[in-house]
C-alpha cells in the first residue's frame, strides 16, 4: 500500500516504555525527525518513514524487542532466532508449537498459548504484569505479529474469523481495521485471534534467506500489509490508489472491476471490519498528508487532487481526521 499513515497514538504508546525507562524521549523524536507537537495530537498521523525509524530506534537503544514493555527486556535477535526455527518446520501447525516453546523461554511476562477446537484455532496472549503496558500496545502489537509471520511463512494470508481482547473498546478502534480486518470484541476474557483449522496442514513455502531479509526490514513487512495481502478492503485500496483520472470512483465502479455486485462488495468489507467509505476517507487522508509535508502545493491544489468541491470542504474533512487544519498540520511538520 502507498502513502500509509500511523496514529500518533501508537507513536505514544512506543515511547511508553522507553520514556519508564528513562529514556530522552525529545532527543528521540528530533532524531527520527517527528515534531514533539505531532506525538502530542491526539488524531495526528505519523507519515510511515517516520514510525518505522521510530520503532527500530526504541528496539536498539533499549535493546528490548518487547520495547521497556515487560519486566525483563526480550533482547534484540530473540525474533530472529525463533523465526529461523519455526522456518525449517513442516507445515502451520508445527510453527506455532514451536513459537509457543520459544516464547515460553523469551519471557516470564508473555504467556502465549494454542488451541484447537471444533474446527477453529484459537491463539491467545496474557501479559502477566498488565500495568507495565497501560496502552495494551505490547498485547496488540504480538497477536500482530503472530498473524501477520504464520501467513507470510506460508505464503497466505490468514483470514481471521474474529479477534477478541481483555480491554474496553479504545479511543483508536478505527485503527483496528487495518490491524485485526475481522470482528473485534473488548472486554472479553482474554486476548486472542481466532481463525479456521484448514490452515494448520499447509506447508512452510519460506527460506532461510528470507527471514535474514525480513528480519532486515523489520518491522516494515509486519506493520504493512505485502502483495500476499488479498482481502477486499486491500483490494478496494489498491484499486482506487491507482485510479488516474482524478478524484476517486464510486462503489458500483470499484464493484465492477472486482467483478461483484455493490451489494456484495460492502458486506464482504463490512465482514472485514470497514466500508466502502471509510476506505476511501483513509485514502484520502493519508494522500493528504504526504501531499502537505512532502509536495510544494496550495490548499487549493490538493483539495483538487483529491477529489473535494471546494477548499473549505477539505479542510473541514482534515480537522476532522487530523484534528487540526491543514495549515496548522504543516506548520507542524516544518
Amino acid at each position: 500500500m502507498n502513502n500509509l499513515t500511523f496514529s500518533s497514538h501508537y507513536a505514544r504508546a512506543v515511547l511508553q516504555g522507553y520514556r519508564a525507562q528513562g529514556g530522552d524521549v525529545e532527543a528521540l523524536l528530533r532524531c527520527c525527525d517527528i515534531p514533539n507537537d505531532l506525538i502530542v495530537q491526539p488524531k495526528a498521523r505519523l507519515r510511515t518513514e517516520q514510525f518505522i525509524r521510530l520503532f527500530r530506534r526504541v528496539w536498539h537503544r533499549l535493546d528490548d524487542e518487547f520495547m521497556g514493555l515487560t519486566s525483563k527486556p526480550c533482547r534484540i535477535g530473540h525474533f530472529h532466532l525463533m523465526a529461523s526455527l519455526v522456518v525449517h518446520s513442516q507445515n502451520l501447525e508445527e510453527v506455532i508449537r514451536q513459537t509457543v516453546r520459544c516464547y515460553g523461554l523469551f519471557s516470564d511476562d508473555i504467556d502465549l498459548r494454542l488451541r484447537i477446537d471444533a474446527g477453529e484455532v484459537e491463539l491467545s496472549l496474557t501479559h502477566r504484569h498488565p500495568g507495565l503496558d497501560p496502552d495494551h500496545f505490547l498485547v496488540e502489537w504480538l497477536l500482530m505479529v503472530w498473524h501477520r509471520l504464520i501467513g507470510w511463512l506460508v505464503g497466505r494470508k490468514i483470514v481471521l474469523a474474529r479477534a477478541s481482547f481483555t480491554h474496553p473498546l479504545p479511543a483508536h478502534f478505527d485503527e483496528y481495521r487495518f490491524i485485526y480486518p475481522c470482528t473485534c470484541q473488548f472486554e472479553q476474557s482474554g486476548n486472542s485471534i481466532y481463525f479456521s483449522t484448514r490452515y494448520l496442514s499447509m506447508p512452510v513455502m519460506r527460506t532461510s534467506k528470507e527471514v535474514d531479509q525480513f528480519v532486515r526490514r523489520a518491522p516494515r513487512d509486519l506493520l504493512i500489509w505485502t502483495d500476499e495481502d488479498n482481502s477486499h478492503s486491500s483490494r478496494v485500496r489498491h484499486l482506487l490508489e491507482s485510479f488516474e483520472q482524478g478524484g476517486l470512483p464510486n462503489l458500483d465502479w470499484v464493484s465492477e472491476q472486482l467483478h461483484t455486485t455493490s451489494y456484495t462488495l460492502s458486506r464482504k468489507l463490512k465482514a472485514e471490519g470497514t466500508s466502502y467509505q471509510a476506505i476511501k476517507d483513509n485514502l484520502r487522508r493519508d494522500q493528504a498528508i504526504m501531499m502537505l509535508t512532502r509536495q510544494n502545493l496550495s490548499i487549493g491544489d490538493i483539495s483538487s487532487q483529491l477529489g473535494f468541491a471546494e477548499p473549505g470542504a477539505f479542510s473541514r474533512a482534515f480537522k476532522h481526521w487530523t484534528g487540526v487544519s491543514p495549515l496548522a498540520y504543516r506548520k507542524i511538520e516544518k
